[in-house]
């Protein structure tokens, strides 16, 4: 691979990485040729011409952190295309909500910015820290919050989208109603990266929460998580989040109870109101209160609970159906290592139906490969029977390539194919399978 055909259109030094650490931009031990930090449209786009003119595997990128994300491919990547660098916000119109951003810029910094408005987009992806807008957009990350706001395609209101073959599309705008026929911008939410490169979004703004108030409740034989969750759900009132915390997770990391979680995020009189709504439909007390700072600080520790896991599967079914899964994780418990004294973890947004689950330490005897695959793929086929999908967001690489990441694309298989050779013709971007889309919209964590 020729780098300096990259030096040629990427003058300014740094733009091109060749040599890097042994775990810097690294996919399961291997790396890229080279990484480059395009600054503007204009080099994208000369970037992907280059590429498909010598037939370079290229995969787009933020800053890296996920790169190993839903991958399952034989193929070297060539090229990893960041657009971390391309990270100015362009147009803030706080009177009509919305903000007009580089994809490279974080959502720290985006709500930094935001927050003199009192404004913010109520997203809240694991690694919210470092996380580029454009990752965010492109994996449809996203975690309690979806609850009472939704996932990232509810906030893009317009993207400006670089294809696989360097052609320009400015979809959407900057108001809701902007779209007549096919809505390619939904396309662009969890698609990881294979129809093209993003470069910016609008996205539509919500008005900063006066109070931030969290119950932690317990569970016990008569109040399970699972159905206290489902009770405090049918609560008269609009609540931001309702999460079920497995023994070992979340404020006590030594508790041996599951916990739930219930955010309010309202005015200062109403968080008051919604928190006797919730007591009233319960009947019981909760373990433990917390306001403001505390309370955001709580929820951005379950963030990033997956960090130092072996294996992260996200589980997507209807709320009804958590409790029932839940359940049966017990049949994955023999993959842990004797060593993890709470085994199984799991973090269930449960009015979202969304269920994470964790192997911290999974047991690598002689036959581990064989039993996890086993494993997995039974509990894949289960879920499937109750109508949801389950998705390997990360294993060790033979894992990921004997129980594939999203499974058979079944009927949207030729679909996809026909559209990934309209943006992407030469496949330049094909690194990773794509998800079944009958879920797109629930494939958060």
């Amino acid at each position: 691979m020729d780098t300096n055909l990259l030096k040629q259109i990427l003058p300014v030094e740094g733009q091109v990485l060749e040599n890097f650490g042994e775990t810097d931009w690294s996919l399961f031990g291997r790396q890229a040729h080279a990484v480059v930090f395009p600054h503007s449209e204009e080099e994208v786009t000369s970037i992907l011409s280059v590429a498909n003119e010598n037939n370079w595997n290229c995969m787009p990128a933020g800053n890296g952190t996920w790169l190993e994300g839903c991958l399952n491919t034989d193929r070297d990547v060539n090229l990893v295309l960041s657009i971390s660098k391309m990270n100015n916000i362009l147009v803030h119109e706080p009177d009509n909500l919305f903000v007009e951003l580089e994809a490279g810029v974080t959502l720290e910094q985006l709500q930094a910015t935001l927050r003199s408005s009192k404004q913010w987009l109520p997203l809240d992806p694991p690694g919210a820290n470092s996380s580029t807008m454009g990752a965010i957009v492109a994996t449809s990350s996203c975690g309690a919050l979806q609850t009472g706001f939704g996932k990232p395609r509810d906030h893009v209101l317009g993207a400006t989208l670089i294809t696989g073959d360097g052609k320009t599309l400015e979809l959407g705008g900057k108001t809701v109603k902007n779209v007549a026929g096919f809505d390619l911008l939904k396309l662009l939410s969890g698609s990881w990266g294979r129809f093209g490169v993003i470069t910016k979004l609008v996205m539509r703004l919500h008005p900063l929460p006066e109070a931030d108030r969290t119950l932690l409740f317990s569970s016990n034989q008569q109040h399970p998580g699972p159905r206290l969750a489902h009770d405090i759900m049918h609560t008269p009132a609009m609540l931001q989040s309702i999460s079920i915390l497995s023994p070992g997770l979340g404020e006590e990391p030594e508790s041996k109870d599951t916990r739930v979680a219930v955010r309010i995020l309202e005015s200062e009189a109403a968080v008051d109101q919604v928190e006797a709504l919730i007591l009233e439909q319960v009947k019981i007390s909760p373990l433990k209160k917390m306001n403001g700072l505390e309370s955001k600080k709580f929820f951005e520790r379950l963030h990033n609970v997956d960090e130092n896991s072996d294996v992260v599967i996200r589980v997507t079914s209807l709320p009804s159906e958590v409790g029932i899964l839940i359940d049966q994780l017990e049949n994955l418990q023999h993959l842990v290592a004797e060593k993890d004294g709470f085994g199984i973890k799991f973090l269930a947004h449960s009015e979202s139906g969304v269920l994470i689950v964790l192997i911290d330490n999974l047991k690598r005897d002689e036959n581990w490969l064989i039993q996890s695959t086993k494993a997995l793929l039974k509990l894949r086929t289960s879920v499937e029977n109750y109508g949801g999908s389950l998705t390997l967001l990360h294993a060790p690489e033979d894992l990921i390539r004997a129980v594939k990441p999203w499974g058979s694309l079944s009927e949207v298989e030729t679909l996809f194919s026909g559209l990934e050779k309209v943006f992407d013709p030469t496949g330049i971007l094909s690194q990773r399978e794509l998800p079944k889309r009958k879920t797109e919209g629930r494939q958060c964590l």
